[in-house]
């Protein structure tokens, strides 16, 4: 066990079965959340009154946070509170979407206190949360990495260092989002064809599922949230994947790289987020099926 003092700052859908799995291989910990931090904090965890409270006294801290406007916040705080009583050999593990900018920003504001930021996306939804076995994508120094890999080992199978620049993780990230969340636009326009040819859901994925077509969407979260009929329980709202695949489509129109697929999947996820931003991702499917629009399918 670890002599370290662990930190987590945010339990929510992900950010709970994360804390959990770390506390359950024995750290310390000390956890936050603003929306109440009892009701979420993992068994035997402490449960500290504020960010700033984690940030004193966690050696490593991880963050797991909704939005990027959050975030920033968070780091601030962190950083404001660090500054006078100094943050030297503080490691923070960013495991918040929030794109390569973002994270370069992160990294600077912290800095300036003497903290040492990861850049340290996770990939695999609430379900891979649960049983620890997300995969992690880190940017940032490597003796950092080596101080934090308790933290991170307590919620991920695959830990993966991409460079030693905060931001490279958030675009491996994005490359990773991009690629899922455009198949959920791709897997539902498919099945809605085969649907109104008289196949059915359990048929198609069963094929599909053995076949060349298969895909984490149609292996996880078409069964398990889409053809039981439950449309709900994955773990992300409309907007938040509008978010993410949104960080692509900006970022590769800015850099003038190849896009126009991708791009023209967003705006079906847009238009879904639009129409009701805290809906389940799940809920994607009928949207596509039922309520495409020719002006939406471009």
């Amino acid at each position: 066990m670890s002599e370290q003092i662990l930190g987590f700052i945010g339990l929510g859908n992900m950010g709970r079965p994360m804390a959990k799995n770390i506390r359950a291989k024995g750290h310390r910990m000390i956890v936050f959340d603003v929306a109440g931090t009892a009701d979420r904090a993992p068994e035997g965890a402490e449960i500290a009154q504020s960010v700033g409270e984690v940030a004193r006294r966690a050696d490593v801290l991880a963050l797991s946070l909704p939005t990027v406007a959050i975030n920033r916040a968070v780091v601030e705080e962190i950083a404001a509170g660090l500054a006078d009583s100094g943050g030297a050999r503080k490691v923070i593990v960013d495991a918040c979407t929030i794109g390569q900018e973002a994270a370069a920003g992160n990294a600077a504001i912290l800095a300036a206190a003497g903290v040492t930021y990861l850049d340290a996306p996770v990939s695999g939804l609430p379900l891979r949360a649960e049983s620890a076995s997300l995969s992690t994508m880190i940017a940032g120094p490597s003796a950092a990495v080596a101080k934090a890999r308790a933290l991170i080992e307590g919620y991920s199978a695959n830990i993966f260092h991409v460079g030693e620049t905060a931001g490279l993780g958030q675009r491996m990230k994005v490359v990773n989002n991009a690629l899922y969340i455009a198949s959920l636009v791709v897997i539902s326009e498919g099945l809605a064809f085969g649907e109104r040819g008289g196949l059915t859901l359990d048929d198609m994925l069963a094929v599909i599922n053995t076949s060349s077509g298969q895909s984490f969407g149609t292996q996880n979260v078409f069964p398990q949230h889409i053809a039981n009929g439950g449309f709900d329980g994955t773990g992300a709202e409309a907007h938040i994947i509008k978010k993410d695949l949104g960080l692509f489509v900006d970022g590769a129109a800015a850099e003038g790289s190849p896009g126009a697929t991708i791009a023209e999947a967003y705006r079906a996820i847009a238009a879904f987020s639009d129409a009701e931003p805290t809906q389940d991702k799940a809920r994607i499917y009928p949207f596509v099926r039922d309520e495409m629009t020719p002006d939406i399918q471009g």
